[in-house]
């Protein structure tokens, strides 16, 4: 793992971290964050779970597990107009061959959910 995406994972963390707390109204200790990863999105999965432990910690959000779904892309080619799925954007239509297509899905990063942590009061 380079520098560079590290960094970019980093400022995704941080990213994170203030919509939720936008979301929530303020910082309080979180259980889980549930994220959907796209494997077209440029976000490396295990970048972004070392960094986001270490980031909502250090923004006082505890230590909450964050679970990532990944997701296939989905694309269609232009040319036979065949749907197919697929983890890089490089692969040929298995229909036709060809690389005229269109991106479905697959680019997208999302915040699913977010657990609360709850205080018990003794």
């Amino acid at each position: 793992m380079t520098y560079f995406i590290v960094m970019h994972e980093v400022s995704i963390a941080q990213e994170m971290c203030s919509i939720i707390e936008q979301a929530l109204g303020h910082k309080q200790p979180l259980q889980r964050v549930v994220v959907t990863i796209g494997p077209l999105s440029g976000i490396m999965p295990e970048a972004l779970e070392f960094c986001f432990s270490a980031v909502a910690e250090q923004t006082g959000f505890g230590a909450p597990v964050i679970c990532i779904n990944r997701t296939l892309a989905r694309i269609r080619c232009l040319a036979c107009n065949t749907v197919y799925e697929t983890n890089d954007f490089y692969t040929l239509c298995p229909g036709c061959g060809s690389f005229d297509r269109e991106l479905l899905s697959g680019s997208e990063f999302t915040i699913d959910s977010v657990d609360v942590k709850e205080e018990r009061h003794v």
